[in-house]
Parts: structure tokens; sequence; C-alpha cells
């Protein structure tokens, strides 16, 4: 008795193992709505993977299974501005709100605005940054673009605000840094700009900084800092042409115009259209009392620029020295004309 039960136990155990293996097998058709995340899960795995292209085609099933699942437009909004193509973009991410997507809306602006910035569409771009700031106040990139456009259009205070914003919301690149020194310099204020300067270079030992801070002690008279400095950037970066030129303005503050002709003429070797290179060597060329050379210089200055007045002035200036008084008033004349009032003061001084 005992062992026919023991075998029915058996029969029935072996019955239900098999009834739940055959219920295992039978799974539910997923839905659309599944279908297209697991794609979209595939697509940002391949995006990751350096795969864009595959990734785009893989969000574009997702978009087509379902058009009310909003993660996909981000990303491929996302792969098309990486990719440059910014109608294509714009288009995406009106998609994505116009769906009714909500996840990340600040993000979505804030690449509005890169799009924009991108496309030179600079009112758009603005709007699109106080909209993100709006949603996001939080949002350092945010307040540093903007701060970039308010500087670019002159509004140093407002960009000074922002720059300052972008770093108290955990913006700490040497740029955000340097671009603050920028707004102080603007502004007037040149023992703050030389703290963000000093800020900048910490981060990154760029030649750019180190020309910025340079130009600051320029301004408070500490040229042997400013040509530290300006050597630093060549080290740095010795195709910098710009820190040749500010180094040979510093050494002629000094008086040394020799070495400041010298390293004026390095900037132009690299450079040679470098207009302020080439004035600033007239320039040292003419308190040495070449004089030609000088003329030379303010020649070719004029070739490459032919809109400044001040090279007139200073090539006017030199015609005087050499004793050609028609051509040094002419240049006068053409100053005056480029509203240069020093030169329009010589002109009527020297006309009779």
């Amino acid at each position: 008795m005992k062992k026919i039960f023991l075998i029915g136990l058996l029969v029935f155990v072996g019955a239900n193992c098999l009834r739940a293996q055959d219920t295992l097998k039978v799974e539910a058709k997923p839905t659309t709505n599944e279908v297209a995340r697991r794609l979209y899960n595939q697509a940002f795995e391949l995006y990751n993977a350096n795969s864009s292209d595959v990734a785009l085609q893989m969000l574009d099933k997702s978009i087509e299974m379902d058009g009310t699942f909003c993660e996909p437009y981000l990303l491929k909004a996302r792969i098309q501005h990486e990719k440059h193509d910014y109608p294509a973009t714009e288009n995406t991410l009106k998609s994505y709100l116009s769906k009714g997507g909500t996840r990340a809306l600040d993000t979505v602006y804030f690449l509005f605005a890169k799009m924009y910035s991108e496309t030179s569409k600079v009112a758009e771009e603005k709007a699109a940054l106080n909209k993100c700031l709006e949603l996001n106040s939080g949002y350092g990139e945010a307040y540093y673009t903007r701060g970039i456009i308010n500087f670019e259009q002159g509004d140093f205070e407002a960009s000074l605000a922002d720059m300052t914003s972008a770093i108290d919301n955990g913006v700490n690149t040497a740029a955000v840094y340097n671009d603050r020194g920028s707004c102080h310099r603007m502004l007037g204020n040149m023992k703050d700009a030389l703290v963000d300067y000093t800020k900048a270079i910490e981060r990154e030992p760029k030649a750019m900084y180190y020309c910025n801070r340079a130009s600051i002690y320029s301004k408070l008279g500490q040229d042997d800092d400013a040509i530290n400095d300006y050597t630093q950037a060549i080290i740095a970066d010795s195709k910098y042409y710009k820190a040749y030129n500010g180094r040979g303005v510093a050494k002629a503050h000094q008086g040394k115009y020799d070495d400041a002709i010298n390293d004026f003429t390095l900037c132009l070797d690299m450079e040679p259209s470098y207009t302020s290179a080439l004035s600033n060597r007239g320039i040292a060329y003419y308190k040495i009392h070449e004089f030609a050379k000088s003329v030379d210089d303010f020649d070719a200055a004029i070739r490459a620029e032919p809109h400044n007045g001040n090279t007139y002035m200073y090539r006017g200036n030199v015609k005087e020295m050499m004793r050609d008084k028609q051509g040094a008033l002419e240049d006068w004349k053409k100053a005056s004309s480029l509203g240069i009032k020093t030169a329009d003061k010589y002109f009527k001084d020297n006309c009779n």
C-alpha cells in the first residue's frame, strides 16, 4: 500500500512539474511600449559604444513602435546635434515637446541653445537659455553660456553676474575663471581680474591665460611680471604668436626697444599680417630713429588693416620726423577722417 502511494505521489509531482515547465514556456506578448523601451535601451548602449548611426536606426524603430514614448526623441536629438544636423535636431526636440515630454526639460532647452549658438541665432539662443534657467535655476552651464553671450554683446555687468552664478553652481573650469577675469578687466577691476586669471592658470596652464594675466600686470605697471607671464605662455605654446607681441610691448615699456623689436619680429615670422605687431614694431623703430623701417611697417599695417586711424597717425608722425610735411599732413588728415581726434589737432596745427 505504501509503495502504491509513493508511486502515485511521484506521478502527481511529475505531472505538476511538467505543467510548471509548460507554464514557464508560455510568455505574454510584450506591449508596444515594452518593445519601444527595449529598442531604446539597445540604442542607448550602441550610442555609448560610439555606434551612433546604428543607434539612430534603433531610435527610429522605437519611435515607430510607440510614438508616445518620449525618451528616444531626446537621445536622437543629441546624436543629430553631435552630427551638426541642426534642422533635424530642432525638429526632433520640438517633437519631444509636442509629444508631452516632461523629463529633463532644462536639458532640452539647453540643447536648443547649443544648436542656436552653432547656427548664429543669438536671440533664440539667449531665449532658450533663459527658459532653461527658469526651469532650473541651478544649471551652471546655462549661466556660463549666457555669460559668454552677454560679454560678446558688451554687457559686462550681466556677464560677470552669470559667470559668478556658473561658478556658484558647479562650473569649476579654467575657462569660466578666465572669462570672469575678462569681465573684471573690461569693468576696470584689475585686481579681481588678476585673481581670476590666476585661478584659470592653476587649473590649466594655457598660453592664452598667461597672456591675459600678463596684460593685467602691464596695466598695473608690473612689466617684469608681465614679461615672465608672456615667457611662460611661450613655454606652454611656442606657436602662440600673441605672446611674443605682448612680451615685446612690455619690453618697450622698459625702453628695451631692440629686445622688443626682436619679439615683434618673432611674432611676425609666425603671423606676417598681424597688424598689432607691425604697428608696435613700427613704433619701436621710430623710438630708435630707424624711420625708413618704421614707415615700412606702418605701410604693411595699413595694407592689412586700411581703416585703422591710429596707424595713419603714427606714420604721419614718422614722416614729420623725416621732413616729409606733405606726407605727414595727408596721413593726419586720413587719421582724422577715421575719428582720431589727436590727428585732427596735428593736422590743424601744421597745415599752414
